[in-house]
Parts: C-alpha cells; structure tokens; sequence
C-alpha cells in the first residue's frame, strides 16, 4: 500500500507534469503482478497520473529515437463514467466504470525500477499511451471471460486469459488509486481514463508495429519508426 513517503513523490511527479503545462485526465496502476508486487516488497500496484500530452492516436507511428529503452505493455484499461466517492466500496466503484477497453502503454525504462520511490518518481515511466473508446457497455462482467490478443509484427502471444491473475483484482486496483487520488486532492473524476496493467511484462519496442485486441470489444495499435 501507498505510504505517506510515497504519496510525496507521487505530488511532486504529478506536479511537474501539471506546472509544464500538461492536463490530467487520469490514472494508470503499475507493477501489480505478483512477481513485481513482491519484487518490491509491496501489496498494492503502483499509481501514477496520465496527462493529455501522452495521448497516442491509433494506428498512427511514433517517435522513440530519443528514448534510452522503449517498452509496450498490452492493458486493460476503463473509462470512468461518474466520480468516484471516497472510500468507495467494490460495488460503487463497479458502478462508476463505463467500460473496459484495450490498451497499449509506452514506457521508457531509462533507469532500472529497483524499488518503488525511484518508479513513482518518474510517474512509472510513463511516456505514452491509447486506448479504445468507451464503448459504454458499463461494468458487465469485468474481466471474467475476456481475452486479450497481443501481436507485434510477426509475432503473436498466446490469448491472455484469466487477466486478474496477472494484473491483480481490478477492483482491488481501483480502490488503491481511489484511495491515492483522493490523498492527493483530486480523485478518480467523471471523464477520467484509468490505466489497469499489463497482462504481459514489458516488451522491447524492437521497431515492430504492436496491437491488443480483446474480441468482441475492439483492438488498438501502434507503429514505431525503424
């Protein structure tokens, strides 16, 4: 869980983000794998911000030249379609989601993320992210049955299934970034995207295009330059 050092790090992170004149239109949740929750000695995933400056477009090609150690994360991610109440129970917080969607993160790994102040100071290595939009299909079933379907050039993955057990509880997930926004004064609002993990460890770019798709929902890619 967020202690009250990290949370620190966390404003300050978000701060220099919103002082350089970037929007908040969210939050991601990183290192909730069980190999990374106790690789870092924690219980809870990792809550960093998404800024409008990270919007990626679909299909479209992007730039990672200038990056030390560019990786894809194939996610599950949800649209929030009200605000999220302190202290929000399971049910409630269930309740707020509009949909859940794919997504694909892009993130630098310019330092190796040995322990989680050092993570959360660089707001998890965030650079980049898209994701479907809303498809306004509410909670549903959550993660129970879907699959998700990673293919990066000529390589595919097998299906993702069972996703909660590589990303932990979504719920579980949300009430710690609920808990951390509302720490630091914002909240989980009306509007926002939240960043739910990766169902696979971080990927080398390699220059490849990379796509996720959850069948029956929709799919999202991404081209880099050679």
């Amino acid at each position: 869980m967020t202690n009250e050092a990290q949370l620190k790090i966390i404003e300050t992170a978000l701060l220099s983000r919103t002082q350089a004149g970037q929007k908040q239109i969210g939050w991601k949740l990183g290192f909730g794998s069980p190999a990374a929750l106790k690789a870092l000695n924690t219980s809870k995933p990792l809550i960093g911000g998404l800024f409008d400056a990270g919007e990626l477009e679909s299909g479209t090609t992007t730039d990672v030249s200038e990056m030390t150690k560019p990786c894809l994360e194939a996610e599950i991610a949800a649209h929030i379609a009200s605000d999220i109440p302190e202290n929000a129970t399971k049910e409630q917080i269930m309740d707020c989601v509009d949909s859940l969607v794919p997504a694909i993160e892009l993130v630098d790994f310019h330092t190796p993320p040995s322990d989680a102040e050092t993570i959360l100071s660089d707001n998890i290595f965030q650079r980049g992210w898209v994701m479907l939009p809303s498809t306004n299909s509410g909670w549903s079933g959550g993660a129970s049955g879907l699959e998700i379907h990673i293919r990066q050039g000529d390589e595919t993955w097998d299906p993702a299934t069972d996703i909660e057990s590589k990303i932990g509880h979504i719920t579980d997930g949300l009430i710690e970034c609920n808990r951390v926004a509302s720490a630091l004064g914002r909240g989980i609002l009306k509007g926002d995207i939240v960043l739910l993990g990766s169902v696979i460890p971080p990927h080398p770019s390699n220059g490849s295009a990379f796509s996720v798709t959850i069948p029956g929902i929709g799919d999202v890619s991404l081209n880099f330059q050679p």
